[in-house]
């Protein structure tokens, strides 16, 4: 009988505790809010896809036109991914990468309250100058017996990233990000921006640029950083439909046009 209350026991605190990707859920954007995007229609479940370099597969994602709306991080028991569908059907991503690295073996002990409740029955009889008379009775002495819980808990590092797909087709399809320490100490220059994601058959695409790239002039404006060359290539329609490129290539000063589509 105990061994049913301890499986029972075990069982409803498992099954009590909430979905680390619900519970450490970090919002980005509500899709709710967003034009443009296709988002999971109800009861359906996203794309999910196991990945060994998030970083990696997250900038190949953004490359095909996915926008990162939240994600998940957390370290505790491996989950299934049943706790990635329901958020997935909460926030209204489309797909789902996620990882799971082993962290560690946990003991755990939790206390497990039980009664131990003692009754006592008393009967007799008593004798007296009338005659006798029978009596009973019982008492009950009311406690509780801790009886702890040990179990040995896998623990994992597990994070997932949301997204949803953008139906617009981008203008030029370029993400850049500021030059590193490094990479200005070695080509002893502050300004330029390197290329970080392309997206794919977008005019950037098409025009051969890619990661990597460092970019620093466009149409013959220097380049200072990150803010300045998105001001330049959300400007209006250079002259000719087309941005001019100067970029640095494994060391090369090359140039490289970037044509818009006409309207």
């Amino acid at each position: 009988m105990l061994r049913c209350i301890l499986l029972l026991a075990v069982t409803l605190i498992l099954s009590a505790c909430a979905s680390g990707h619900t519970k450490f859920y970090k919002s980005y954007a509500d899709a709710k809010t967003l034009t443009d995007v296709q988002t999971l229609s109800p009861n359906d479940k996203p794309q999910i896809f196991a990945s060994d370099n998030l970083a990696r597969d997250i900038k190949i994602a953004r490359s095909k036109g996915y926008l990162v709306i939240g994600e998940s991080s957390f370290n505790g028991e491996k989950e299934s991914d049943r706790g990635i569908i329901q958020q997935s059907q909460q926030n209204g991503a489309v797909m789902v990468i996620f990882s799971s690295k082993f962290a560690e073996t946990r003991t755990i002990t939790t206390p497990l309250f039980l009664p131990n409740n003692k009754t006592t029955y008393s009967s007799g009889t008593v004798n007296g100058t009338g005659g006798s008379a029978n009596y009973s009775g019982s008492s009950t002495t009311y406690g509780t017996t801790v009886v702890p819980i040990t179990t040995e808990q896998q623990r994992y590092n597990q994070a997932a990233i949301y997204f949803v797909k953008s139906t617009k087709k981008p203008r030029v399809g370029l993400f850049v990000v500021d030059l590193t320490p490094e990479i200005r100490k070695n080509l002893e220059r502050n300004t330029g921006v390197i290329v970080d994601i392309v997206s794919e058959e977008s005019p950037a695409f098409i025009a051969n640029i890619l990661p990597g790239d460092i970019i620093i002039e466009i149409n013959g404006a220097t380049v200072i950083n990150t803010k300045h060359a998105l001001e330049l290539l959300r400007a209006t329609t250079p002259p000719g439909g087309k941005y001019t490129l100067k970029i640095i290539r494994n060391g090369t000063e090359r140039l490289f046009d970037i044509n818009l589509p006409a309207g």
